[in-house]
């Protein structure tokens, strides 16, 4: 299915509508009809329930437009939800066994976070089911399972295209600190954007880190200040970049912050005016005028009266790329899947799909700048 045939099927979305009931009925009702081939785990409660909530719209909108296009394999496809509390490993196993255990679908949405792909590749690496994540630790395709895709690129790609562009844009050379969280997200950012520095010959003026949800960054944002920093790379959560960012307005500090969350809605709305001119590598944003994403954003607003975020356009590209494969390999056979990811092509929202032996399939990010309070795409990186 490529870009024009998914984006063009406005008139035919209210066909899909009984193939999306049908996605949602109880288990017993939905597998007394047909069996299953995909079964998404997602956080559903837990302090990451918004992200599976947008997670989860992502994947209802793509199965809308598989459907309406013809399903999977002749048939509507059908998806159900589990719940694996976000980052929690044990919730994310329990969440996986029941999808291989008792729906047995070929192909699995999820698990997200790093932690929880790391903790549950033991359980689904044994070849009977293909997991698609947009999980961005480099472990999660490095550790030799080869029933995994990634679909977004990882955090080497990340960290490379903000210093590349940092370095091209504002030529802050030597005068690049390091600011990150201090649990194992901001730990490996932070070590990728050091070994990224170093490549280029350069050494982050000053290194901070913080306590992830503290509130009072003074202490660090002054020794930052001192050692005469510029740019300052800010590996945190979005909350937390927030309260930064704005600490730093306040104080009347000149820094330019560049990082990994410094585009998503969350971030924005708690840092305002102290996001201005903030730049970030993101792998979308709704104001991209990429004509697909365009597209995208009306279908989705129009079905969700929301805007779609990352985790909307990530498992919406995921499930369509999904059901390509199925298609492809002709099967409901979770090997035969896993093959045809080698040669399946997908224009889609985050990137242009190819896949490499180890399940990479996307090796582009957007470094995004905030201007006017809004995210404005400013590159496509491609490595």
């Amino acid at each position: 299915m490529n870009r024009k045939t998914t984006m063009g099927l406005h008139g035919l979305l209210a066909l899909a509508g009984a193939s999306v009931a049908l996605a949602a009925m109880p288990l017993g009702e939905a597998v007394a009809q047909e069996q299953p081939l995909i079964g998404v785990s997602l956080p559903m409660t837990g302090s990451k329930a918004l992200v599976g909530r947008n997670f989860k719209q992502g994947v209802e909108l793509a199965i809308a437009d598989i459907n309406a296009a013809g399903g999977v394999l002749g048939k509507p496809l059908q998806v159900l939800f589990e719940d694996d509390q976000g980052d929690n490993p044990n919730g994310a196993i329990n969440a996986v066994n029941k999808i291989m255990q008792v729906h047995k679908t070929p192909v699995m949405i999820g698990p997200h976070y790093s932690v929880t792909q790391m903790a549950t590749q033991n359980v689904y690496c044994n070849g009977k089911i293909v997991s698609l994540t947009g999980a961005t630790g480099v472990a999660v395709t490095g550790s030799g399972c080869k029933y995994v895709i990634r679909t977004r690129s990882n955090d080497d790609v990340q960290a490379k295209a903000i210093i590349d562009y940092a370095q091209k844009e504002l030529n802050a050379g030597d005068k690049t600190a390091v600011f990150y969280a201090n649990d194992d997200f901001g730990k490996s950012g932070q070590a990728r954007v050091v070994a990224q520095m170093a490549s280029l010959g350069l050494k982050p003026v000053a290194v901070e880190s913080h306590n992830p949800n503290d509130k009072d960054y003074s202490a660090q944002l002054a020794k930052l200040k001192n050692a005469g920093a510029v740019l300052v790379v800010l590996w945190a959560h979005d909350t937390d970049a927030a309260l930064i960012v704005k600490q730093a307005k306040q104080f009347g500090l000149p820094f330019r912050f560049a990082g990994a969350v410094l585009s998503e809605d969350a971030f924005l709305k708690l840092a305002g005016s102290g996001a201005e001119g903030a730049m970030s590598a993101s792998y979308f944003v709704p104001t991209d005028p990429n004509p697909a994403v365009q597209a995208f954003v009306k279908r989705y607003e129009e079905r969700f009266k929301m805007a779609p975020d990352v985790w909307s356009a990530t498992y919406y590209d995921a499930t369509m790329l999904a059901a390509k494969a199925i298609n492809t390999a002709g099967s409901g056979d979770a090997s035969k899947i896993r093959e045809t990811f080698g040669s399946v092509k997908y224009d889609g929202l985050l990137a242009s799909y190819g896949c490499d032996d180890k399940g990479d399939c996307n090796r582009q990010v957007n470094i995004v700048e905030i201007k006017g309070g809004q995210p404005v795409v400013r590159a496509a990186v491609r490595y």
